[in-house]
This record gives structure tokens, sequence and C-alpha cells, in this order.
């Protein structure tokens, strides 16, 4: 069981970077499913975006990080334990990077939303 948990979350955790990418492309807009979906990030196309954008590598990092964790987990088949440990390892990592990732998301689609001043 354990084992299928470990796999499950490598590709969970990739497939979080994978959509966030994707709407910092603009291939998936403001919607009310997936994506990071804060006051801030859907005022505005261009606040989903910038906030998206903003976010693209600490996710892609930690996702990345993420998955290396659980399938590392998968060399001790015969230790639950050790497997137990890399989930719960992997899932600290995730939060955080959740929880940054919004942060730094905000910053920017605040920033995205702010009328440019003029230059002098």
């Amino acid at each position: 069981m354990l084992t299928f948990s470990l796999l499950l979350l490598a590709a969970c955790s990739l497939g979080m970077a994978a959509i966030n990418h994707a709407c910092a492309a603009g291939k998936i807009g403001k919607n009310p499913l997936v994506g990071i979906r804060t006051a801030k990030t859907m005022a505005s196309d261009d606040a989903w975006k910038a906030g998206h954008a903003a976010a693209t590598q600490p996710l892609w990092v930690s996702g990345a990080a993420a998955a290396a964790i659980s399938l590392a987990g998968l060399l001790y088949l015969d230790s639950p334990g050790t497997q137990l440990v890399m989930v719960f390892l992997a899932c600290a990592l995730l939060a955080v990077a959740v929880v940054y990732g919004t942060k730094v998301a905000n910053v920017a689609a605040l920033e995205a939303a702010m009328p440019e001043k003029p230059r002098r």
C-alpha cells in the first residue's frame, strides 16, 4: 500500500507543478477547480498569469524534490517505516511549497493588478 502511495505522490507532485505552469502560460485560465485560486490571483486574467508565473519555479523545484523523495522510498520496499517517513517528508515539502507558492503568487498578482504609474 505504501508503494502505491509513493508512486501517486510522485505523480501528483509533478502534476501540481505542470498545472501551475499551464496556468502561467495561459493554457488554463481562471477557473474554480485548479490553480492558485485566491482573491488576488482571481482578480483578473493578468493577475492570474502573473501569480502563476511567479510560483512556477518554486513549485517545479519542490515538485521535483518531492517526486525524488517519493521515488527514493521505493528503494525501501522491505522497510515500511522508512517508506512512511518518505511519504511524510514529501508531503511536508509540498505543503511548504504550496504556502510559499501562494505567497509569491499573491504578491505578483497584486503587482499585476496595480495600474502603472506615469513616468516622469
